[in-house]
């Protein structure tokens, strides 16, 4: 019983593990230039200090950096459904699709995610391999990896 519940625990952390490694790794964010991007993408927007100020009854206080989808752009400004706000010291709310309107003027840099293929590949051998441990461990665990016929019987 007490095999069983390592196995689980292995199990879980693996699992967890595998869950991170592929949303960090599959997403790169690259910098864009004004109308460059196109609605519908995911952006990552940097505000500069005057942003922050001019945002802050919209996201509220302290916000340095937005992220979201973008709806609309314009040559003096973008509007994001925003996601996420991460804040100064590092704290950060989240949101169920605030649009807010951001002028150029406020935008330190922005970048649009992309899908990184060669992260996406080495996310999936991660997985891959630690499945193959979890499996392995399973195996050894429950008698199965000593490579002996089991005892017993003619």
């Amino acid at each position: 019983m007490k095999n069983i519940a390592l196995t689980a625990r292995r199990a879980r952390t693996v699992l967890a593990t595998a869950s991170f490694l592929t949303a960090i790794s599959c997403t790169a964010y690259t910098p864009i230039h004004g109308v460059e991007a196109a609605p519908g993408y995911d952006v990552r927007l940097r505000l500069n200090d005057k942003g922050a100020v001019d945002l802050a009854p919209k996201v509220g206080p302290r916000a340095r950096q937005l992220e979201g989808t973008l709806k609309q752009v314009t040559d003096s400004s973008m509007v994001v459904s925003v996601r996420r706000v991460v804040r100064e010291g590092q704290g950060q709310d989240t949101y169920d699709a605030l649009d807010v309107t951001i002028p150029s003027q406020d935008i330190e840099t922005a970048e649009t995610s992309r899908t990184s293929v060669p992260r996406s590949i080495l996310a999936a051998g991660a997985i891959l391999a630690s499945a193959f441990l979890v499996a392995k461990g399973a195996g050894d665990l429950s008698g199965g990896g000593s490579g002996r016929p089991a005892s017993g019987g003619k």
